[in-house]
């Protein structure tokens, strides 16, 4: 097990106990230098701001525009030195980490290692990013307007238990995805939180689906508007049976996730396409994964 503290624990409490307080040592769009890209393709690892995830995680890629849902997989070993394509690369220049894919239900995702608890009442998992999609409107503009999202960051699950596949009890549904939505309901180009309110499998082959249970399965919360050319600085926090998420320093979402203990948990970021026809790119400027243990008192 792969622990690996970058911030001090008293940011992490203060995050889930404090409401909006933001932290100076935490990057934000306003000290992010925006450096103009060149194009010049380097591999993410020579990079000291992205080890912390590297060094925990592994790369599920699809090949653009293969059968929906297909992928295989990177740097199984958390070994991603002079791994870099025109899908997964640092631009020299604006010196952001690059992901992009084409293809409806294709990915281009960093999967940390680790699954781990949401109830242990001392420990905190955190995944951070400055992310910037780029022209997402554009992107999924060819697509039916019921699928115009695009997904970057994610709290899936293992089930209860890794057997080393899907994992027992595993659900086809994560706890959390951050996404940008074109339009919901009139409110165009918004983050939207859409986090997963009960642990019960809804899947197509469930027998389910058209339970109350399931019908009522999910909570979207608006995370503020998408800003082009500029990005957006989110943490998302889990532990002591709470989820968090931080959007430029200030609390969106807290969220009792109670109802999750039994489920191995982990991190995704990157790009996975929910819309039709058209290609997803997203930047990011800093990606951080961070296990923060509170010391007993």
């Amino acid at each position: 097990m792969k622990k690996i503290k970058l911030l001090p624990l008293a940011l992490i409490v203060s995050s889930l106990l404090g409401g909006c307080a933001s932290s100076s040592e935490t990057p934000t769009p306003s000290n992010i230098e925006m450096k103009p890209a060149t194009g010049e393709q380097v591999a993410p690892a020579d990079y000291v701001k992205f080890s912390s995830i590297l060094s925990a995680s592994k790369l599920q890629i699809s090949t653009p525009n293969a059968k929906p849902g297909s992928k295989y997989e990177l740097a199984q070993d958390s070994n991603f030195s002079g791994i870099v394509n025109e899908h997964f690369y640092v631009d020299k220049g604006s010196e952001a980490l690059v992901m992009n894919m084409e293809g409806y239900k294709l990915r281009n995702e960093l999967r940390v290692l680790e699954n781990f608890k949401s109830d242990e009442s001392q420990t905190f998992y955190r995944l951070s990013a400055d992310l910037m999609p780029i022209n997402p409107r554009e992107a999924v503009e060819n697509s039916p307007s019921k699928n115009d999202a695009m997904t970057f960051l994610q709290v899936h699950n293992k089930g209860t238990f890794d057997d080393g596949k899907h994992g027992v009890g595993y659900i086809p549904h994560p706890l959390l995805r951050v996404v940008y939505e074109a339009d919901r309901k009139g409110i165009k180009d918004h983050y939207w939180a859409i986090i997963k309110n009960n642990n019960v499998n809804c899947g197509k082959d469930s027998g389910n689906r058209d339970t109350p249970v399931c019908k009522n399965s999910y909570v979207r919360m608006n995370l503020g508007k998408f800003t082009p050319d500029v990005p957006t600085h989110f943490d998302i926090i889990v532990g002591d049976q709470k989820l968090v998420i931080k959007v430029d320093g200030v609390t969106k979402v807290k969220h009792d996730i109670s109802y999750w203990k039994d489920m191995l948990s982990y991190f995704k970021a990157g790009v996975y396409n929910q819309f039709e026809n058209g290609k997803s790119e997203a930047h990011f400027y800093n990606l951080e994964y961070a296990i923060d243990t509170k010391q007993a008192q």
